[in-house]
C-alpha cells in the first residue's frame, strides 16, 4: 500500500551493457519458423539495464557486457510416456448407513484404505496379495475422493461385476465375502471402471503398433506385475524369470485416449507419490526437513527463521515451435521460512517454562495476542487457526479423545516426538477439519506471520541466484529419471515403474531482449541506460503551467498526536516537492485544515468527525500515520480510505514506522521517498508524471481494460466458531490513450469501478465489464479505434470459458461508443467493429529462464516465444530482473486477436512491455501492464473496505487514480 512508499535509491551511471535487439526469433505464436542461435548469455539487473546497484524493483546489476542473450534454457524437462503406457480411473461411492453422501475427503480416504488395502479382510487380501504384494498396490493407487486412479489394472474387478461393493452391505449378485466394516455403518462402492492411454497429440501408441509386424512382440522395459522399471531388456527378463512376472504388452481390451485434464492430473499424482517417498510435504512443495540455513543480521545474531529449501514440480503441456504438443516437468526451487521460536518461547518469554507462572493478566493478555492467529505446526508444516489458549491442562494431563492416552503419550507414541515439557500447564486449541477442534502443545507450534523487520530481509535471504537454482534443479532432475530414485522397502523409481520417462536434457528455448520504450516526463527523455530507474530524471520534470491556471489543493492534513512537534515541517517539504513540478496542481502554503488523531478508533473517528462537516472544493488528505506498536501497516488505513472513497476524496498516507520523517537519520533518504509520495499525489490528481511510448501500429484512440479478483485470506470467525473468509472484489480499470504524442497525454485518463463476489469466485464478470466499459466510454468521451484486455487470475483449465464469456460482454459494450456521443468534427462509426485483443495473464508461475551454463538470469525485458501452450498463442516477458533472485516471467496468454489491431503478433508483447514501464506508483519497469496491476491495487484496497467498495464513488472518482 501506499503507506510504504519504498526509498528508490539512485542507479549507477553505467551504460546500459548488453542494450539491442539481437538476432532473436520472431514472435510467432502459430508455432512456424524460429529464430538464429546465438550469443552469450549474461545476467543480473538495473532493470535489466545499467551496470551497478539499485533498488526496489528496479535496481540491480546489469546484463554483462557483450550482445543480448539469444537462447536460454528454461526449468522444463521434455518427458514423454511408453508406447504402452496406460492407466486406470475407477469411480467410487461412499454413503452413509442413510444413503447420504460422505462429503468429508478425509472419511471418505479412511474408509477406501480400510476397505482397499486392509490385510485381514480388505479387497485385495480377498483376492489372494500378501502384505508385502498390497504394500507394492498402495503405491500405485490414488485416491482423489470420487474416484481414484491405478497405474495397473486391480485384478478380481472389471465392468461386467460393477458396482462392487469393498465396505457396507453387498451388492446384489456380489461373492459372498466378509467385507470389512466401519465403525457406524457407511457403505464405500467402486461404481465404474475407464481404461486410458495419453492423449493422442502425445502418445507414439499408435504409431509403435503401426510399424510393429505380427511375428514381432513389442513391450514396455517395465513389470505389469509390480512397480519395476528397467534400462535393459535383459534385466527384465531377468525379474520376470525369477519373480513369475510380465512385462507390459499391448493390451486386447478397449482403451481410449485421456483428455488433457484428465491425463496430467494422474501424472502429478504419480509425481507428488514419488516426491513424498522420499522428501517432506510443505504445502505444495517438498522439502528434505534435515536440510536447512538460520540466516544472521550483520551482527551476527540470529534472525530467529529457518529457510529450507522447497522443491516444486508439476507436470504440464508445452507446444514447441514447429513440433507437436509434448508432456514437460516443471521443476522449481522456493524457500519455505518458519520461526525457530515456538509459542510456548514466546509465551514464557524467555524463562524456564516449567517454572513459569501464567497469572489473570498475562493470560487475558496471551488470549487476546493469539486467539484468531494463524499458527504452523513445526513438525508437519500444517497451519491451524488458534480459537483458544487452555492454561488449566498440560500436554501430560490432557487426554487425546477416543484413544485413551495423554497429549504427550500420544506425541510420542504416534508422531516419535518426545516433549521438552510436558508439564507445562499450556495448551493450544485450533480448528480442526470439519470445524472440529484438536489441541497441540504450544512447544510444536509458532507464529505464521513473521516479524516486519524479517519480512523486509526475505528478499535477500529467501531467494535463490540463478546458480543455486540451477544446480537444484539439476539435482532434482537426476532423483527423478530412471536408476536414480532408490526407494528403501517400496522398490525403485515410481515414474519409469508406471511409463513417465524424463528425458536428461532441459528445453532451451529462443529469446529476445526488446529494448527500453522511449520514456519521456515533461519533455525529458530517459536514456537507455536509466531503464531500470528513472525517479532521478522524474525529480527533474518541469510541467511549466502556469501557476494561475493550475488548481490550488485545499490540504487536510491528518497527524498522529505524536507528530505535533514535525507534522508542520512535513507538509512543507510534500508541498515543495509536489509545487516544483509546475504541474496543473498545487499545494498552498499551508494546509487548509489540521485534524490530530490517535489509535485506531481515534484515528478513523477524528477524520469521519472532521468530514461530517461541509468542506471546500478540491480537497486532498494527507495522512501522516504512526501505526501502533511499531506495526508496519495501520489497522485504521482502510477504515479511513473506506471513510474518504464514499465522498469521492484522494488522500495520501506517509507511514511514520517505514521512516521517521520528523528525525530522519538520513535526510537524503527522507527526500527520496517524499519525492515518490510528491509523485503518487500528482499521479492520483490525474496528472501524467511520465509518458511511454507505445507501438505505431496500435490505433488509438486505444482502450485498455485491466481486470484482477481480490481473494481475501480465511480468518476464524469468533462468533461463528469457524473459519470463513470475506467476499471477494474485482475491480476492472479502463485506461485511455488517445494519441501517439507526448503533448496529447499531459493527463491519465482512467475510469474503475469494483464489484462485491462471493467468496473465491473469479469467473461471471461479463456483466460488470461491460458496465465498467461503456460507463468509461460514456464518461471519458471517446470513440476508440481498438481494445486491449489483459485479464489476471485464470487458470489454464478456466481460459477458455472465461474468454468465451468477458469476450463477447467487451465488444457489446464498444458497440455502443457514439451513442449519446460525438467528438465534434468525428464521424460516427457506429456498427463498425473495434478490433480486439483479450489476453490472459499468469504471474504466479514457475517456469524460469537462466543462461545456457545456468549461471546467470536472463535480463528485463527478455521475451520468450519458443514455449507455446496446446491452445493459444503464448509469450513470456521478464518485467523485472532482481540482482539477488533469478526473474520471474509472467506468461501471456493470447486467446484472441481480430484483424485489423496489429499486423505482427509480436506487437502485442512490445504493447505489454511498454505499459510495464507505465505504471505510477513506480518509476521502474514492474512485472505486468499497468492496466492490470492497477485493478490489482485497486481490489486489494477495495477488498478492505467492510462493503467491499461497493461504496466508492466511481463517478467523482473518474480521471484519477486513486487507489494507488
Amino acid at each position: 500500500t501506499e503507506n510504504r512508499v519504498k526509498c528508490q535509491r539512485k542507479q549507477s551511471m553505467s551504460s546500459r551493457a548488453g542494450q539491442g535487439r539481437g538476432k532473436g526469433g520472431r514472435f510467432n505464436p502459430s508455432g512456424r519458423g524460429a529464430g538464429e542461435k546465438g550469443g552469450r548469455q549474461g545476467g543480473g539487473r538495473s532493470g535489466g539495464r545499467a551496470g551497478g546497484r539499485g533498488g526496489g524493483r528496479g535496481g540491480g546489476r546489469g546484463f554483462s557486457a557483450g550482445p543480448a542473450p539469444t537462447e536460454a534454457l528454461s526449468n522444463l524437462i521434455v518427458s514423454s510416456v511408453t508406447p504402452y503406457f496406460s492407466f486406470y480411473r475407477y469411480g467410487v461411492d461412499a454413503q452413509t448407513q442413510s444413503g447420504n453422501l460422505i462429503d468429508s475427503k478425509t472419511r471418505r480416504i479412511a474408509l477406501f484404505n480400510l476397505g482397499m488395502f486392509d490385510k485381514d479382510g480388505g479387497f485385495l487380501s480377498q483376492q489372494g496379495k500378501n502384505p508385502k504384494e498390497i504394500e507394492d498396490w498402495k503405491r500405485n493407487i490414488f485416491f482423489e475422493g470420487s474416484f481414484f486412479f491405478s497405474s495397473r489394472k486391480i485384478p478380481g474387478i472389471n465392468n461386467g461385476m460393477l458396482p462392487y461393493t469393498i465396505i457396507g452391505s453387498k451388492e446384489k449378485g456380489q461373492a459372498a465375502k466378509v467385507l470389512p466394516d466401519s465403525d457406524n455403518g457407511d457403505i464405500v462402492t467402486i461404481t465404474a471402471m475407464t481404461a486410458f492411454c495419453a492423449p493422442t497429440s502425445i502418445s507414439s501408441r499408435e504409431e509403435k503398433i503401426k510399424k510393429k509386424t505380427q511375428s514381432e512382440i513389442s513391450m514396455d522395459r517395465r513389470c505389469s506385475d509390480c512397480t519395476g522399471s528397467f534400462t535393459t531388456l535383459d534385466a527384465l527378463m531377468g525379474h520376470c524369470k525369477s519373480t513369475g512376472h510380465t512385462p507390459v504388452y499391448e493390451t486386447e481390451e478397449e482403451i481410449k485416449p485421456s483428455t488433457t485434464e484428465i491425463f496430467l492430473t494422474y501424472c502429478n499424482n504419480v509425481l507428488r507419490r514419488a516426491m513424498g517417498e522420499r522428501m517432506a510435504r510443505w504445502g505444495r512443495e517438498y522439502i528434505d526437513p534435515k536440510n536447512f540455513t538460520e540466516p544472521k543480521d550483520k551482527r551476527g545474531d540470529s534472525l530467529g527463521v529457518r529457510i529450507f529449501r522447497a522443491y516444486s514440480c508439476e507436470f504440464g503441456i508445452y507446444k514447441p515451435i514447429g513440433k507437436p504438443p509434448s508432456l514437460s516437468l516443471t521443476v522449481d526451487l522456493r524457500a519455505k521460512v518458519i520461526r525457530t521460536r515456538s509459542l510456548l518461547d514466546t509465551l514464557c518469554e524467555g524463562r524456564d517454562p516449567d517454572r513459569t507462572k501464567f497469572d489473570k493478566q498475562a493470560i487475558n493478555k496471551a488470549k487476546r495476542m493469539w486467539i484468531s492467529e494463524v499458527v504452523i505446526c513445526t513438525y508437519d508444516k500444517k497451519c491451524y487457526s488458534v480459537v483458544d489458549l487452555d492454561f488449566t491442562k498440560s500436554p501430560a494431563t490432557l487426554p487425546v479423545p477416543k484413544q485413551g492416552i495423554s497429549h504427550a503419550e500420544y506425541f510420542m507414541k504416534r508422531k516419535n516426538i518426545k516433549l521438552k515439557y510436558p508439564n507445562c500447564p499450556v495448551m493450544v486449541t485450533v480448528l480442526g477439519r470439519n470445524n472440529s477442534k484438536i489441541h497441540f502443545p504450544p512447544e510444536v507450534v509458532c507464529a505464521n506471520e513473521l516479524d516486519p523487520f524479517v519480512k523486509q530481509q526475505l528478499p535477500m535471504i529467501a531467494s535463490f541466484t540463478p546458480k543455486v537454482r540451477h544446480e537444484a534443479i539439476e539435482e532434482m532432475t537426476r532423483y527423478l529419471t530412471p536408476g536414480a530414485q532408490k526407494t528403501k522397502g517400496a522398490g525403485g523409481g515410481l515414474l519409469p515403474a508406471v511409463g513417465i520417462v524424463l528425458d536428461s536434457q532441459r528445453i532451451k528455448v529462443q529469446v529476445e531482449v526488446l529494448p527500453l520504450p522511449v520514456i519521456k516526463a515533461a519533455g525529458l527523455t530517459v536514456p537507455q541506460g536509466k531503464g531500470g530507474m528513472w525517479a532521478p530524471i522524474v525529480a527533474k520534470a518541469n510541467y511549466r503551467v502556469d501557476g494561475g491556471k493550475a488548481v490550488k489543493l485545499n490540504v487536510v492534513l491528518v497527524h498522529h498526536s505524536s507528530l505535533k512537534q514535525c507534522h508542520q515541517r512535513v507538509y512543507s517539504s510534500i508541498r515543495d516537492l509536489v509545487n516544483k513540478f509546475n504541474s496543473s496542481y498545487r499545494f498552498s502554503e499551508k494546509p487548509h485544515s489540521i485534524v490530530e488523531v490517535g489509535d485506531n478508533s481515534q484515528h478513523w473517528g477524528g477524520v469521519e468527525r472532521h468530514f461530517s462537516s461541509s468542506q471546500p472544493n478540491n480537497v486532498f488528505v494527507i495522512d501522516l500515520s504512526k501505526p501502533p506498536r511499531r506495526q508496519a501497516l495501520d489497522p485504521a488505513y482502510s477504515v479511513v480510505k473506506h471513510i474518504l472513497a464514499k465522498a469521492g476524496y484522494l488522500s495520501q498516507f506517509v507511514n511514520f514506522n517505514t521512516y521517521d520523517h520528523g528525525n530522519p537519520r538520513d535526510a537524503r533518504k527522507s527526500n527520496t521517498i517524499l519525492e515518490g509520495v510528491a509523485r503518487q499525489i500528482l499521479s492520483k490528481c490525474g496528472v501524467r508524471v511520465w509518458w511511454v511510448k507505445l507501438p505505431q501500429e496500435i490505433p488509438v484512440p486505444a482502450v485498455f481494460v485491466g481486470v484482477d479478483v481480490y481473494h481475501a485470506p480465511r480468518k476464524y470467525n469468533k462468533d461463528t466458531g469457524t473459519k470463513t473468509g470475506k467476499e471477494s472484489v474485482a475491480a476492472i480499470v479502463v485506461q485511455v490513450v488517445r494519441s501517439h504524442e507526448e503533448k496529447q497525454n499531459s493527463r491519465v485518463e482512467i475510469y474503475s469501478e469494483t464489484f462485491r463476489r462471493k467468496v473465491g469466485q473469479e469467473m461471471d464478470l461479463g456483466a460488470p465489464m461491460k458496465q465498467t466499459v461503456t460507463n468509461a466510454l460514456k464518461l471519458l468521451k471517446v470513440d476508440p479505434r481498438s481494445c486491449v484486455i489483459w485479464r489476471d487470475g485464470v487458470g489454464d483449465a478456466a481460459i477458455r470459458n472465461v474468454a468465451n464469456e468477458e469476450i463477447p460482454a467487451v465488444r457489446d459494450a464498444l458497440a455502443t461508443r457514439g451513442k449519446g456521443f460525438q467528438p465534434a468534427g468525428s464521424v460516427s462509426k457506429v456498427g463498425a467493429p473495434i478490433p480486439l485483443s483479450y489476453i490472459v495473464v499468469q504471474k504466479r508461475i514457475a517456469t524460469k529462464f537462466l543462461s545456457l551454463d545456468g549461471n546467470q538470469a536472463m535480463p528485463t525485458g527478455t521475451l520468450v516465444i519458443g514455449l507455446q501452450g496446446p491452445e493459444h498463442s503464448t509469450f513470456y516477458l521478464n518485467g523485472t530482473a532482481p540482482s539477488y533472485s533469478t526473474p520471474k516471467p509472467a506468461r501471456f496468454i493470447i486467446t484472441n486477436v481480430d484483424k485489423g489491431l496489429c499486423s505482427r503478433k509480436k506487437t502485442l508483447a512490445e504493447l505489454s512491455w511498454a505499459l510495464c514501464h507505465d505504471y505510477p506508483n513506480w518509476t521502474g519497469p514492474i512485472k505486468l501492464p499497468s492496466p492490470v496491476q492497477m485493478a490489482h491495487k485497486l481490489a486489494e484496497l477495495a477488498g478492505g473496505f467492510s462493503d467491499c467498495g461497493d461504496s466508492i464513488n466511481a463517478s467523482k472518482y473518474a480521471k484519477t487514480i486513486y487507489f494507488l
